[in-house]
């Protein structure tokens, strides 16, 4: 767990242990909870303590110092319509998440510990309006948390609700890469427009009784007589992620909605979900100032996208926020594989300096590789 990512040989292996041979990969999810009632704790947004972490992934050294396995961990959470004729985008994220791991993360600076939260959102007509899984960066798990979510495949009215994904995105998360002043990624994948308002109902239905106090318990202070609206929810994300809707269709109404709520330069036109994969890395690749637009069309051409989908993504594509990520003052000063950090919780690892003096006295010695031990706490 300290060092492994997704590789196919992983991703393999996790699909073989974890996803029935026999209908959708969620088939044996779907059928626990609409008997139960209830979500499994690992995507129940109201499970496991509410908020989401995002956190860097140490060994302890002999001399009691902690060793950054990875780099600095990128959280990229992802919340997709799976109603009506989105329903089998679950499947969709799975089929493509050995792609999407690799695309991602070669096109991110060299020294990232990309970490994947892929959940699901419907309306507030149905029994379960979110799937909110964790942060998570091995093959094993992402592919354990996708065969637990319960998409609704049916759908109400033509208005969804991803709003309620967006407040835990915005509320609810704990990343590392916001204390060193830099952004996660988000993203939204949908054919259809939100609701300009949250309920208090809704949320204490999705969240749990604890929400309000756990949105307090997370820095923020929300009040229950006036909760923001989607614009606000939206406008308070965007303080700590660089997040973007995804449109797969051409319906004008969905443009004009996500576009007052995010700005036109942040929604992207995705022509099929099977490109999600191609799209995020080009979104996060022009952020990072690791590709610039003139390659865009190449490197989705590249990567599996016909050129007429690929002229379409490109021209969308053109006025997003260029080198957001890259232009913020710490972004060169980001921790990378091998820094040392005197305690778990600390921002920024040792200087240098102390490190040199730190070796010459030969106390800081290297931990046994624990990849291959059972139990290993990554954060």
């Amino acid at each position: 767990m300290g060092k492994l990512v997704v590789t196919r040989d992983t991703y393999e292996k996790a699909v073989e242990k974890h996803v029935s041979t026999k209908g959708p990969a969620t088939r044996r999810a779907e059928q626990e909870a609409h008997a139960t009632g209830k979500l499994h704790s690992l995507v129940d947004p109201a499970g496991f303590g509410v908020i989401r972490c995002s956190l860097p992934r140490f060994e302890k050294q002999g001399d009691g110092l902690w060793r950054l396995t990875v780099g600095t961990p990128v959280p990229v959470e992802t919340i997709v319509d799976t109603t009506g004729s989105m329903g089998g985008n679950v499947d969709v994220a799975l089929r493509r998440l050995p792609d999407a791991y690799a695309l991602c993360s070669d096109i991110l600076p060299e020294g990232c510990d990309l970490q994947i939260a892929t959940g699901i959102f419907g309306d507030v007509v149905d029994r379960f309006v979110l799937c909110r899984p964790q942060f998570e960066m091995e093959a094993g798990k992402i592919v354990e948390q996708l065969t637990l979510m319960v998409p609704e495949r049916a759908g109400g009215d033509f208005t969804e609700d991803p709003q309620y994904g967006l407040f835990g995105a915005a509320y609810l998360s704990n990343c590392y890469i916001n204390r060193i002043g830099l952004k996660e990624y988000h993203f939204v994948v949908t054919d259809a427009p939100a609701r300009d308002e949250l309920d208090e109902r809704e949320l204490v239905r999705i969240f749990g009784d604890e929400i309000f106090e756990k949105v307090s318990e997370n820095g923020h202070q929300i009040n229950r007589q006036g909760l923001p609206t989607t614009a606000e929810v939206v406008q308070d994300l965007l303080k700590y992620a660089h997040a973007f809707v995804l449109q797969v269709d051409e319906e004008l109404r969905t443009t004009e909605f996500w576009s007052e709520i995010y700005g036109v330069n942040r929604v992207v036109k995705l022509p099929d979900t099977e490109y999600l994969p191609q799209v995020q890395a080009v979104i996060i690749g022009l952020t990072e100032g690791t590709l610039n637009l003139q390659e865009v069309k190449k490197f989705l051409t590249d990567n599996g996208i016909y050129d007429k989908d690929a002229e379409k993504i490109s021209r969308s594509l053109v006025n997003i926020p260029l080198r957001a990520q890259a232009d913020l003052p710490n972004f060169d000063k980001r921790p990378r594989k091998g820094d040392l950090f005197r305690n778990k919780t600390d921002v920024w690892p040792i200087d240098q300096e102390d490190v040199v003096k730190l070796e010459s006295s030969g106390i800081n010695s290297e931990s046994e590789d624990n990849d291959s031990k059972e139990g290993l706490d990554w954060l």
